[in-house]
């Protein structure tokens, strides 16, 4: 993280900004900066006042850029500090989106499960062709603790690490955009998988629990002996199920 002196060599880096949409032009610039790696998370800003002088605008135009660099997850601005902190770029602004979408029926569930068929059938395939030893001992800690669940009748807890399975095996695949997205489809899946198991009856939703751990075992199994095909297969089941059960 840089000192607090060197955010006065951030405020060098802006100049005044000369248009009537002046906020965004604020925005653009300091999300540049972010972009090309000049910030990195854990900077700091220049405090409100520095960023006035450095661009020549007023405090409302000032704070309207960093209000919408913060909704946009680039920034964080801590109550009481002398500037706002860059912040790690996170998947939860997309997340948000498409749940907002899927609320007010902007997306079906029939077009989220097509699109994780696709998804997450080449990321089971992927990841039987790349996964290390290491992301096998992850996958197999990860339903270690699924089966310590079972065992409980913790069905939430369980429920719990099924994003986190598959977005393990999304790492395991090598490839950063299928693992975001299957970071994103999890999250937004989860609640509507959570909400329909564990509203029904208590054999139904400890029939469904069994019905998931099986189908993740066979993914599991497939990736490490290296079986793209079978990994695939293994997948394409497992969401065609998703998509059954809650559409």
């Amino acid at each position: 993280m840089r000192k607090k002196d060197d955010s006065r060599e951030t405020a060098q880096l802006l100049h005044p900004v000369e248009t009537q949409r002046a906020s965004e032009a604020i925005y653009d610039q300091i999300k540049a900066l972010i972009v090309e790696g000049q910030l990195k998370p854990g900077d700091r800003l220049p405090s409100e006042r520095s960023l006035m002088e450095a661009m020549a605008r007023s405090r409302p135009t000032i704070r309207e850029a960093l209000r919408m660099l913060e909704r946009e997850g680039l920034i964080h601005t801590v109550p009481g500090g002398s500037g706002a902190v860059v912040q790690q770029p996170s998947t939860d602004i997309v997340t948000q989106s498409l749940d907002t979408m899927l609320q007010v029926g902007g997306v079906s569930l029939e077009e989220l499960g097509e699109f994780r068929l696709h998804n997450d059938v080449a990321v089971a395939r992927w990841a039987a062709q790349r996964r290390t030893q290491s992301d096998i001992e992850t996958l197999q800690d990860i339903l270690d603790q699924m089966e310590q669940c079972i065992q409980s009748k913790d069905w939430e807890g369980f429920l719990a690490l099924d994003p986190e399975f598959h977005c393990q095996l999304a790492y395991a695949g090598r490839n950063v955009v299928a693992a975001i997205m299957s970071q994103v489809l999890s999250q937004l899946s989860n609640p509507i998988s959570v909400k329909h198991i564990l509203e029904q009856p208590a054999s139904g939703t400890e029939k469904q629990i069994l019905n998931i751990w099986d189908m993740h075992k066979r993914i599991f199994d497939a990736v490490c002996a290296g079986c793209p095909q079978k990994a695939a297969e293994a997948m394409a089941y497992h969401i065609q199920d998703f998509v059954n059960d809650n559409c």
